[in-house]
């Protein structure tokens, strides 16, 4: 597990100067309520490159492209899926092979919950008040298509199940959509693309979700005793400029272990993912 300093910094003017009187808010509180942001937005795409197993040198997010780089993906290079953790709709072999009849539907989802519980070692759900769930993130594309390949009155009861009152009060079912066969569903526009068998390059008719057990992404901070995150404050220029930096020392990483006395070799830990077909907007 490697962990290194992640740091995002902007510099403005300060309040004596000219510039500052021209706007109605305080930008120093403006850059720290920006750093929440985009440590939110960085996270999100840490956690996605490593729960799908994204390996392409480059991927669409928030509609720019970029270049993947170690800051990326949380200073731990993620490995391709494990041959026991991912399967397609139609038993295709690779994600470029997915075509506009691998939409996802509810089918994948019950196939997955079956291999997570037969897995060995078996996925290990959560439990909460009670009851044994699992969490699945799904691209709105494929949301769009379980959507209109459910019946009405089904998709009904899947958007209700998380509803009730006991459920609406739990943290982890905040913000999802719905819930299915014991998997809490979420929407995410960060899930990431395919990843083409031999080229590398991103598959972009092609989506990954993921669904996630207990455990499923290591997520470790180098600040003992310490907050996680540190604001430094600077000024320049005779004072006329200011700027803040928010830093902290992070690591990111998909688990994979061999089970002892096992020949199905080393298998990712707590996820398994589902591409399908999901055409590029």
């Amino acid at each position: 597990m490697r962990l290194n300093e992640l740091s995002h910094a902007v510099r403005f003017k300060n309040k004596e100067i000219i510039d500052q009187q021209h706007i109605p808010f305080n930008l120093r509180e403006y850059a720290k309520d920006g750093f929440v942001d985009w440590y939110a937005d960085r996270l999100s795409m840490m956690f996605f490159i490593q729960a799908a197993r994204y390996t392409a040198p480059w991927m669409k997010f928030d509609g720019y492209t970029t270049t993947i780089k170690p800051v990326h993906y949380g200073f731990n290079e993620p490995l391709e899926p494990s041959k026991l953790r991912i399967f397609r709709s139609g038993n295709k072999k690779a994600d470029e092979e997915l075509t506009k009849d691998d939409e996802f539907t509810l089918s994948l989802i019950d196939d997955a919950v079956k291999r997570a519980k037969l897995a060995n070692p078996k996925i290990r759900s959560v439990h909460v008040n009670g009851e044994s769930v699992y969490v699945m993130y799904l691209h709105p594309e494929q949301v769009m298509q379980l959507r209109t390949n459910t019946d009405a009155g089904q998709w009904l009861d899947i958007t209700e199940a998380v509803c009730s009152e006991s459920r609406a009060k739990t943290p982890i079912f905040d913000g999802s959509f719905g819930m299915y066969n014991g998997i809490i569903l979420r929407e995410s526009e960060y899930v990431p693309h395919g990843v083409h068998s031999k080229t590398q390059e991103p598959v972009l008719s092609v989506r990954r979700a993921v669904l996630l057990g207990a455990q499923s992404v290591i997520l470790a901070y180098g600040r003992k005793d310490e907050p996680r995150y540190h604001l430094v404050e600077k000024l320049f220029d005779y004072d006329s400029e200011f700027g803040i930096a928010a830093k902290t020392i992070i690591g990111m990483k998909k688990s994979r272990y061999t089970l002892a006395y096992s020949t199905q070799g080393a298998q990712d830990f707590g996820t398994i993912v589902i591409p399908s077909f999901s055409k590029e907007i």
